[in-house]
C-alpha cells in the first residue's frame, strides 16, 4: 500500500480545515453512488455496470458541504471488501485507514444485516484497534497523532441500501427500530461472550463496537430506481430522476452526518491539509513496517484456547492445592512446607497431562511449571509474611516475660544489681528462642518440580533484634529514675517560664523605647532565674548536675530569649502601627494647611512659609514620642522622621513648579509676545540662518525674546529673575516642545550632510595622494586636492 505523492503534495497545499466522512464496506454494496449522492453529483466518483471492482485504493474528493464546527466536508471513497484476488489484511488496512482518519464513518451493505456481517465488522474493528494501539504505543512513534491515543473511534453509521423489507416486529415500534435492530445482533454476540469472559474472569458489559464507537446508528435506504437498466448503471441517471424515497432518506442521512461531523485533532487543533497529509504518511508507514496485526486460522485459535486454557485449568487446580498448605493458627516447619509444596505440584502436573490426552498437543511442562512458580512465589511470600509474624510474636513473648521479671523489683535500687539481674534473665531467655528457632529453619527432603522455599529474610537478625530489644528494657528501668529527675527540672522550668510571662503582662500594653526596654530584660531575667533555682531548693545536689545546665540553656534559649524576642517584636509592631497612624495624620494636616499657601508669590515668601508649616507638622509627629521623648531612640520614630520628611520635601517640590504654574499663568501676555516674536524670526530665516537648525540657538533666541516681553506684562514685572529663568524653562519645555523638536531635527540632519561633505573630500585628498608622479593631465587633480585640503580645513 503506497500513498500517491502528486495527491499528498495536493493536500499539503491546502490550509483550511477538513472533516473526512468515510465509507466503507463490500465492493459493488454502492460505497460510489451513495457518496455521489451525499455529494449531489453522480460525477464524483466513478461507477459502473461491470462486476468486477470500479474503485481501487482509496480516494478523496473536496466538496462545498460545511461540518457542525465549520471545516469543510472531504469525502473518503476506499476499495470493496471481498474483491478478487485481495486479501483480508488488505480489506483491514482500507478499513483501518478509513477509521483513523474519518471524522464519520459510514459501513455500507445492501438488503439486510445478519449476524454474519455484525461479526465482520466486528473482526475489521478489532483489527483496526489494534493497530491503532501497537502505532501509538512502538518508540519510534513519537509523532503520532492524537487521534492514535483516543479509546474511541469517530461515529459509526451502518447504512443499509436497497432496503425494502420489513423491520423485525419487535422493533418496528421502537424510535429508532433500525438501529434497535442492529443492537440486538450486538446483544446476541454480547450474552454469548458474557457466559466465556465470566468464565475466566472478565466483565463482558459492553459489545466491542459499542465501547469503539462514540456513537452507533443504522439507517436504511430505499431503492435508489425501480427500471432494471436503471439499477444496472446508476452513473446514467441525474439526481431527480432518483425514487422520492431515496432522495428523501438520502438527505436525513446527510443532515445526520454533518450536525455532528467536526475535524479530527492534530497537535491540539484541527486537521488541515498538511496535517491529513502527514497523517496518511505516518499509517502507511506503519503498515509498511509491519505494525498490522495478521489474524491467526480459527482452528489454530481453537487448538491454542484448549492448549492455554489446560495450562490455566493445572494452574487453577495448583493454587487450590497451595491453599491446603500451612493453613494452621501458627506457620509450619519449612521442611513440612516444602514437602507439601512438592507434593500439590506433582498432582498439578498429571492433572495438565490428563487434560491434554485426548488432543494432538504437546505437554508444556515447562510453561506449567512456570506458572506454578509464580503462585509458589506468591504462596512463599505469605508463608515468609507467616513465619516473620510468627519471630516477631516470640521475641514479644519472650520480652513481656523479661519486662515482667523486671517490674517486679521496686524502685529505686543499685544501679549494679539491677544491672546483674537483667543480664542473668536476658542470657536465659536468648539461648531458648535461638534452639526453637533453629529446629524451625531445618529445609527437609529435596525437592525436583521447583524451588525450594528458604527462611524469610529479617531485615535483622531475630537473636540479635531480641539481644538488643532486651538490652532496651533493661535500659529502659535504669531510666526510671532519670525520669523523675527529670520532672523536678519540668517544674522549675514552668516557674520560670511563669515568672518572665507574668512580669512580660504587666508591660504588654505600653509603648517602650531602647532604653527602658533594657531596663525591663534585667529585671525579667532576675525574676527568672530566682523562680528557677527556688524549685530545685529542697535537692541542692541537683544544682550540680548535667541536667541543671542543660535545663538552665533551655530555659534561657526557650524561655527568656524566645519571650523577650516576641515581646520586643510586638512592642516593635505597636511603635509602627503608632508612628504610622501619627505619619498619616501629620501628611493628612501637611496638605490640608498646604493648599491653603498664597500663590503665585515670591520665592523667599514661599520658602518661609513652607518652613514655618514644616516645623509645625513635625511638632505634631515629636508629641507623639511621649512626654520624653521616650521613643525617639527608636527605628519607627526615625523610619516616620524619615517619612514625614520625604512628604514635606515632595510637597515642597510640588509648591514650587505648581507657583511656577501660576507665574506662568499670570505672564501670558508674556508668553505670547515671546512666542510672536519668534514666529517673526522664523519667517527671516534662510538657509543659512541658525535659529532654526542649532537647539542652543534656537533657546537663547526663544529666552531673550520672552525676558524682553517681561516687563511689558503686570505679573512679569513684578518676577525675580531666578523666577522668569523657571519660568521660561517651562514654557520652553512645553509649550514649545514641538518647535524645539524641530530644530533638533534639522540639526541632525544639517551634522549628518555636512559629515558626508567632510569624509567625500577626505576621500578624495586620499585617491589623488596615492597616484603616479605628476603631469600635466593629472596637475588639474591635484591643484583640486590641495584646495579641496584647504575647504577641509
Amino acid at each position: 500500500m503506497l500513498p500517491v505523492p502528486e495527491g499528498l503534495q495536493m493536500l499539503a497545499r491546502h490550509d483550511g480545515q477538513i472533516a473526512v466522512v468515510s465509507v466503507v464496506g463490500p465492493y459493488h454494496s454502492g460505497k460510489s453512488f451513495l457518496l455521489n449522492a451525499l455529494a449531489g453529483d453522480p460525477g464524483v466518483f466513478q461507477i459502473g455496470r461491470r462486476t468486477s471492482p470500479e474503485t481501487m485504493g482509496i480516494w478523496l474528493c473536496r466538496t462545498s458541504l460545511k461540518a457542525s464546527d465549520g471545516s469543510e466536508v472531504w469525502l473518503m471513497d476506499s476499495e470493496g471488501f471481498f474483491g478478487p484476488g485481495v486479501s483480508e489484511s488488505y480489506d483491514a488496512k482500507i478499513f483501518t485507514i478509513a477509521s483513523l482518519l474519518g471524522g464519520h464513518l459510514v459501513y455500507n451493505t445492501v438488503k439486510i444485516i445478519d449476524q454474519q456481517a455484525v461479526n465482520l465488522l466486528e473482526m475489521l474493528a478489532r483489527r483496526a484497534q489494534l493497530f491503532r494501539t501497537r502505532s501509538s504505543a512502538e518508540p519510534t512513534s513519537a509523532e503520532a497523532p492524537e487521534f492514535l491515543s483516543v479509546r474511541s473511534f469517530p461515529p459509526l453509521t451502518w447504512v443499509v441500501e436497497d432496503f425494502v423489507q420489513e423491520l423485525p416486529e419487535e422493533h418496528r415500534a421502537d424510535e429508532d427500530g433500525a438501529t434497535a435492530w442492529l443492537r440486538s445482533y450486538l446483544s446476541e454476540a454480547n450474552s454469548s461472550a458474557l457466559d466465556h469472559e465470566l468464565a475466566i474472569g472478565g466483565e463482558g458489559d459492553t459489545h466491542l463496537l459499542s465501547r469503539l464507537y462514540s456513537k452507533l446508528k443504522v439507517h436504511t435506504l430505499f431503492l435508489p430506481a425501480t427500471q432494471k437498466e436503471h439499477l444496472q448503471d446508476l452513473s446514467k441517471l441525474r439526481f431527480e430522476e432518483l425514487t422520492e424515497e431515496f432522495k428523501e432518506e438520502i438527505e436525513v442521512l446527510k443532515a445526520h452526518i454533518l450536525s455532528t461531523l467536526e475535524a479530527r485533532q492534530f497537535e491540539g487543533k484541527a486537521m488541515r491539509g498538511p496535517t491529513l497529509e502527514r497523517a496518511l504518511r505516518f499509517i502507511t508507514q506503519a503498515l509498511q513496517r509491519g505494525m498490522f496485526h495478521e489474524m491467526p486460522s480459527l482452528w489454530a485459535t481453537w487448538t491454542a484456547q484448549v492448549a492455554e486454557m489446560s495450562l490455566q485449568d493445572a494452574e487453577t487446580w495448583f493454587a487450590s492445592l497451595l491453599t491446603h498448605v500451612d493453613h494452621h493458627d501458627d506457620p509450619v516447619p519449612l521442611a513440612t512446607f516444602n514437602r507439601d509444596v512438592e507434593n500439590a505440584r506433582e498432582r498439578s502436573v498429571q492433572f495438565y497431562r490428563e487434560l491434554l490426552r485426548d488432543f494432538d498437543i504437546n505437554a508444556d511442562i515447562r510453561a506449567l511449571r512456570d506458572r506454578m512458580a509464580n503462585n509458589f512465589q506468591l504462596k512463599m511470600t505469605l508463608y515468609h509474611e507467616r513465619v516473620q509474624r510468627w519471630v516477631g510474636e516470640l521475641v514479644v513473648r519472650s520480652k513481656d516475660a523479661v519486662a515482667r521479671h523486671l517490674n517486679h523489683i521496686e524502685l529505686p535500687v543499685d544501679p549494679n544489681t539491677i544491672r546483674a539481674d537483667g543480664e542473668n534473665i536476658t542470657k536465659f531467655k536468648i539461648k531458648a528462642f535461638s534452639d526453637q528457632l533453629l529446629v524451625f529453619a531445618q529445609r527437609g527432603a529435596a525437592v525436583s518440580l521447583g524451588k525450594a522455599a528458604q527462611m524469610p529474610a529479617f531485615s535483622l537478625d531475630p537473636v540479635s533484634q531480641l539481644t538488643t530489644d532486651l538490652r532496651a528494657i533493661m535500659g529502659s528501668k535504669e531510666l526510671e529514675n532519670e525520669r523523675e529527675i527529670a520532672q523536678f527540672f519540668k517544674a522549675a522550668v514552668a516557674a520560670a517560664d511563669e515568672a518572665v510571662e507574668g512580669e512580660l503582662k504587666l508591660n504588654v500594653n505600653k509603648l517602650m523605647g531602647r532604653t527602658r526596654m533594657k531596663e525591663l530584660q534585667s529585671i525579667v531575667a532576675g525574676k527568672c532565674w530566682q523562680a528557677f533555682d527556688e524549685k530545685l531548693a529542697k535537692h541542692k545536689w541537683m544544682m550540680f548536675l548535667v541536667h541543671y545546665k542543660t535545663h538552665k540553656a533551655l530555659v534561657q534559649a526557650e524561655t527568656y530569649d524566645s519571650r523577650m524576642v516576641r515581646f520586643g517584636q510586638a512592642n516593635e509592631q505597636k511603635l509602627s502601627a503608632h508612628f504610622r497612624t501619627a505619619m498619616d495624620r501629620c501628611s493628612a494636616s501637611y496638605r490640608a494647611r498646604k493648599s491653603n499657601l498664597a500663590m503665585p508669590a515670591s520665592e523667599t515668601d514661599l520658602e518661609a512659609e513652607h518652613r514655618q508649616l514644616a516645623t509645625t507638622v513635625r511638632e505634631m509627629l515629636d508629641e507623639q514620642a511621649g512626654n520624653n521623648g521616650d521613643l525617639k531612640d527608636t527605628d519607627a520614630y526615625r523610619g516616620a522622621v524619615m517619612s514625614l520628611n520625604s512628604v514635606l520635601e515632595e510637597g515642597l517640590l510640588h509648591v514650587r513648579q505648581k507657583n511656577i504654574e501660576l507665574w506662568k499663568v499670570h505672564s501670558d501676555e508674556a508668553t505670547r509676545c515671546a512666542l510672536r516674536a519668534n514666529e517673526a524670526v522664523m519667517r527671516q530665516c534662510g538657509l543659512l540662518c541658525f535659529f532654526n537648525k542649532v537647539p542652543q540657538v534656537h533657546k537663547s533666541t526663544s529666552k531673550k525674546h520672552l525676558i524682553q516681553c517681561f516687563p511689558r506684562s503686570g505679573a512679569g514685572a513684578r518676577m525675580s529673575p531666578t523666577m522668569q529663568m523657571q519660568v521660561f524653562e517651562n514654557w520652553y519645555n512645553k509649550d514649545l516642545a514641538h518647535d524645539a523638536s524641530t530644530v533638533w531635527n534639522n540639526f541632525y540632519i544639517g551634522s549628518g550632510l555636512l559629515g558626508f561633505c567632510v569624509l567625500m573630500l577626505c576621500m578624495g585628498g586620499r585617491l589623488c595622494s596615492s597616484q603616479s608622479p605628476p603631469s600635466p593631465q593629472y596637475g588639474s587633480f591635484q591643484g583640486g586636492n590641495r584646495m579641496g585640503g584647504q575647504w577641509s580645513e
